[in-house]
């Protein structure tokens, strides 16, 4: 058991007794709240009561109750949280259903499902052996807070901000998690709605904010220490929810959380969020990404951290999909699945049953992609695309090509000649394609840096794919194009390039080990 204390902010900054915290994270989807596409699902059958109620029609009622016993049971282990600890993640963000981990009775009584409650504290007690954080997110608020698949409304409708007993209810189950974990420096904090009201439900948005500070007010009756993490509206992007907000609010120990997907990897996308956290003076989080690819990740991950901003990646284990830390193969019969929802004929009860064994024999031979865990923390045998560069010094005038990253003085253009916006919507990690292809051009006096974490190394074998009638130097060194160099690293961790004379267009930088 390694030791843990309470989190806490305190000018901007997120601490405990040891010093500044940033958080690196994995979101833990699809365990506790299994979403269609995680399972090839996608739109036919895509939240947990429609996922429950296919397994009931097909293989029975008491099959679905053992099979449900043996997913959560197998979905996630220990051995994976000491995996992700091992690769250097110090917290974990579990999103919860409220329909699971708690039961309402008929006159509004709220207790604790305890069937679910034993896998909440199992993975606590994981995170606790590994000097993890966890962070209980409300994923799945009573009546839904977004009227989507993830949230497992049952009407596509926000009923949590138009029934007020939703909002009871919730609150009461606020209560209760501050009331059992008051006293737990593991748990590192309380996300208290995901994703709250998408664009389309935005005239319920003025409702966010009242909510909010009657969560913080009757949990900080119980429990005045714990961390407690908001999120703006519209997929977490929408902070204009937080206009009222003020900094002595901020001050009980709040952290502010954004999201980010399938969007520009550059700073000039998360400055409305670093303008928020310097107006209130409370620490960022982006607490969900991902779901791109290996070039947007090492992108995007390095540079929140270069601005303090800690991250949690979305989501760490998912079906045959290698985008993803952990993976599982798509079981034998599957595809007789996913051709019933698409309107075929339904396997017999007792083939259905057999389909669903072989996908709990897939979830328990899992696989683990390191090459995923060395995209997000810019270390290991990588691929750095050159437009991902962390410091520039840059003297020639910029050009027009890609509109990305505009308040650089470095010129990007596209490999194909063409100018405008880049398209980054890389759903199944599939590698950009050669029309979205960036390219860094630099000209004499150019100078380039990246972040690299070498672990150590004395040395690495760097490959860098350039053109142009330019001489490239990496760290001092001239190389030519695509051909292996030696380099050692530099102390502060930075990979320079520098053009010494002519013109380059420079495509990646090819990290392998020495």
């Amino acid at each position: 058991m390694k030791y843990l204390d309470f989190l806490y902010t305190e000018n901007g900054k997120l601490r405990n007794s040891s010093g500044p915290v940033l958080l690196r994270g994995m979101g833990l989807g699809g365990w506790l709240l299994p979403e269609g596409y995680m399972w090839k699902f996608y739109t036919k059958c895509d939240r947990p009561r429609r996922i429950e109620a296919l397994i009931e029609k097909l293989c029975g009622l008491e099959y679905a109750e053992s099979f449900w016993k043996r997913y959560y049971s197998t979905y996630y282990t220990e051995q994976d949280i000491a995996w992700m600890a091992q690769q250097g993640m110090n917290s974990i963000r579990l999103p919860i259903n409220s329909r699971h981990l708690f039961r309402v009775s008929g006159d509004g009584e709220v207790s604790f499902n305890t069937e679910i409650l034993y896998y909440v504290e199992e993975c606590i007690d994981w995170c606790e052996k590994q000097g993890m954080y966890l962070f209980i997110d409300m994923h799945a608020a009573p009546g839904g807070q977004t009227g989507q698949n993830i949230d497992d409304s049952e009407n596509d409708i926000p009923e949590l901000f138009t029934q007020e007993q939703n909002q009871q209810q919730l609150i009461k189950m606020w209560q209760m998690i501050a009331r059992r974990y008051k006293d737990r420096a593991a748990v590192g904090g309380y996300d208290l709605l995901n994703e709250p009201l998408p664009e389309w439900n935005k005239q319920y948005n003025h409702l966010l904010l009242p909510l909010y500070r009657r969560l913080i007010s009757e949990i900080r009756k119980i429990d005045p220490r714990h961390i407690i993490s908001l999120e703006g509206a519209h997929w977490a992007t929408d902070i204009s929810v937080f206009d009222d907000f003020t900094s002595e609010e901020a001050a009980d120990n709040i952290l502010l959380q954004f999201h980010k997907y399938w969007s520009d990897p550059d700073e000039e996308s998360i400055m409305k969020f670093i303008g928020l956290s310097r107006r209130l003076n409370a620490p960022l989080w982006m607490g969900e990404g991902g779901e791109n690819n290996p070039e947007w990740y090492t992108c995007a991950f390095p540079m929140y951290e270069k601005h303090d901003i800690g991250w949690n990646f979305w989501t760490s284990k998912k079906m045959d999909n290698p985008n993803s830390p952990i993976t599982y193969k798509m079981p034998e019969g599957w595809n007789e699945i996913l051709a019933f929802l698409e309107g075929g004929k339904a396997p017999a009860e007792d083939r259905a049953q057999e389909i669903f064994d072989n996908f709990i024999s897939s979830v328990a031979s899992g696989q683990y992609h390191i090459d995923v865990i060395n995209a997000l923390c810019r270390r290991g045998e990588i691929n750095i695309p050159a437009h991902a560069y962390d410091i520039e010094q840059i003297i020639s005038k910029r050009e027009r090509g890609a509109d990305f990253r505009m308040t650089s003085r470095a010129t990007l253009v596209f490999a194909d000649g063409h100018t405008g916006k880049v398209d980054w919507n890389r759903y199944d990690g599939e590698a950009q394609p050669e029309s979205e292809k960036i390219l860094l051009r630099l000209m004499k006096g150019d100078s380039v840096s990246y972040i690299y974490d070498s672990q150590g190394q004395k040395s690495l074998s760097i490959t860098i794919v350039f053109d142009g009638d330019g001489v490239l130097l990496v760290q001092g060194c001239e190389v030519k194009s695509g051909e292996k160099a030696y380099l050692p690293v530099l102390s502060e961790g930075y990979i320079k390039l520098e053009c010494a004379s002519g013109s380059l267009l420079i495509e990646k930088l090819i990290i392998r080990e020495a």
